[in-house]
C-alpha cells in the first residue's frame, strides 16, 4: 500500500521488462534503389518511371559480433536484479520504520496507563491531605501540593495522549491509510530475543551476506563487469548482411547479396570506453567494500546499544522500580499515620514516576535497536 514501495516495484517491473529486448537484433532494413533514371532536357522531370531504369529491392540485417548480444542481455539482467533487490531494501527500511513507530505507540500507551494509575493514587492522597487539614492535623500547603501534582499528572497524560495519536498517524502514513484510521488501543510489544540468541559475529556475518544494499552492490558489480567485457569486444567488427532483387526493363533479371562490416580503427574512442568501464567496475567493488565495513560498524553499534538498554532495563525492573514502589507506599502509609510530611510523599511519588518512565524509555530503545539490527541483517531475528 505504501506509495514508495509501489514506485520501486514499478521500476523493478520496468527493469525486468527491459531484459527481454536487451539482446535482440536491430530491426531489418528494406532499401529501394532506382538507378539510370534519365530525364528530358531541359525538364528536370524523368521521361519515364520505367524506361531504361534499374530498380533494386534490398533486405539487410545488422549482426553484432558474436557474444555482444549475450553481454547486453546480461547487463540488463544485472540491472533488473539490482532493481528487484533495491525494492527489497526499500521494503526493509519501511518495515523498520513501522516497527519503531509501533514501539512508540506502545510506549505511549503504557505511559498513559502508568500516569492514570499514579493519578488515581494521588487522588487518594489528596483526599487524605484534605481530611487531615480539616481535622487540624495537616497543612494547607499539603492540599495545594497535592492539587499541583495532580495537575502535572493530568498535563503528562494529555501530552502522552498526543504522542500516542502522533505515533498512530505515523503508522497509518507508512501504511498509506487515512491518518485517523483506528489501531488496536492496547498494543502488545514485540518479543525481545533472549541474550543467548544474539551473537555479534553471527549478526555481522548475516548482515554481510543478506543485507539488500550489499546484494544490490553485487548486482551493480556484475553489470559493470559485463559492461567492461562489452567495451572490450568493441574492438571486434559488427556486420551487415543483405539480399536483393534487381529489376530491369520491367523484369527481374538478377539477384544480389552483400556483406559489410565496420572498421574499429578509432583507437581513442575504444580505449576511452574501456577505461571508463574498467574504472566503473573498480569503483563498484570499492563501494561495496566500503559499505561492508560501514555495515559491520552499524551492526556493532546497534548490538551494543541494544545490550546496554537490556542491562539498564533489567536493573530498573529488578532493583530500582521495586525500591521506588516500596518507598512510595511506605511514604504514603507514614503520611496517613502522621509520621512523615506530605513533601516526602511527593518526593517518593516523583521518584517512582521517573523510574517508570526510565524503564519505558529503555524498553523503547531496545525495540528501536532491535528494528535497526533486523534492518541491517535483512530479516527477522
Amino acid at each position: 500500500m505504501n506509495p514508495e514501495i509501489q514506485v520501486v516495484a514499478l521500476e523493478a517491473e520496468a527493469a525486468a521488462a527491459k531484459v527481454e529486448g536487451a539482446g535482440s537484433l536491430a530491426d531489418p532494413k528494406v532499401t529501394f534503389l532506382v538507378e539510370d533514371w534519365r530525364r528530358d532536357f531541359p525538364s528536370y522531370a524523368p521521361s519515364s518511371s520505367s524506361s531504361g531504369t534499374t530498380k533494386t529491392l534490398r533486405l539487410s540485417q545488422e549482426l553484432p559480433f558474436w557474444g555482444k548480444r549475450d553481454l547486453k542481455r546480461e547487463i540488463a539482467e544485472a540491472g533488473a536484479r539490482k532493481a528487484s533487490i533495491l525494492k527489497r531494501a526499500v521494503e526493509n527500511d519501511l518495515i523498520a520504520k513501522v516497527k519503531v513507530a509501533y514501539a512508540e505507540y506502545h510506549q505511549a500507551h503504557l505511559a498513559i496507563d502508568l500516569a492514570k494509575n499514579l493519578r488515581g493514587r494521588m487522588d487518594t492522597l489528596a483526599r487524605l491531605a484534605g481530611a487531615r487539614y480539616a481535622q487540624g492535623l495537616g497543612r494547607q500547603q499539603d492540599v495545594t501540593r497535592a492539587a499541583v501534582e495532580k495537575a502535572l499528572l493530568d498535563t503528562e497524560i494529555a501530552r502522552t495522549e498526543a504522542d500516542k495519536r502522533k505515533a498512530r498517524a505515523k503508522i497509518n502514513r507508512l501504511l498509506a491509510r487515512d491518518l485517523s484510521a483506528p489501531l488496536v488501543e492496547a498494543p502488545n510489544p514485540r518479543p525481545i530475543p533472549a541474550k543467548e540468541a544474539l551473537d555479534l559475529a553471527a549478526l555481522t556475518d548475516r548482515a554481510q551476506t543478506a543485507n539488500p544494499e550489499l546484494l544490490a552492490q553485487e548486482a551493480i558489480i556484475d553489470g559493470a563487469d559485463r559492461s567492461l567485457s562489452l567495451a572490450e569486444k568493441s574492438w571486434y567488427p559488427d556486420f551487415e548482411v543483405g539480399v536483393g532483387a534487381v529489376r530491369r526493363e520491367g523484369r527481374v533479371d538478377n539477384y544480389e547479396a552483400m556483406v559489410s562490416m565496420n572498421l574499429p580503427i578509432q583507437w581513442g574512442l575504444r580505449n576511452s570506453d574501456i577505461g571508463e568501464a574498467n574504472a566503473m567496475a573498480a569503483a563498484a567493488r570499492q563501494r561495496r567494500k566500503a559499505r561492508e565495513n560501514e555495515l559491520g560498524n552499524e551492526v556493532q553499534d546497534a548490538y551494543f546499544s541494544f545490550e546496554a538498554a537490556r542491562s539498564v532495563e533489567i536493573l530498573l525492573r529488578e532493583n530500582a522500580l521495586p525500591q521506588a514502589e516500596i518507598g512510595f507506599q511506605t511514604a504514603a502509609k507514614s503520611y496517613e499515620l502522621g509520621r512523615t510530611e506530605f513533601l516526602d510523599v511527593l518526593t517518593a511519588e516523583q521518584q517512582l514516576w521517573k523510574t517508570q518512565i526510565d524503564q519505558l524509555k529503555v524498553g523503547l530503545d531496545q525495540q528501536t535497536q532491535l528494528a535497526e539490527m533486523e534492518k541491517l541483517i535483512g530479516g527477522e531475528l
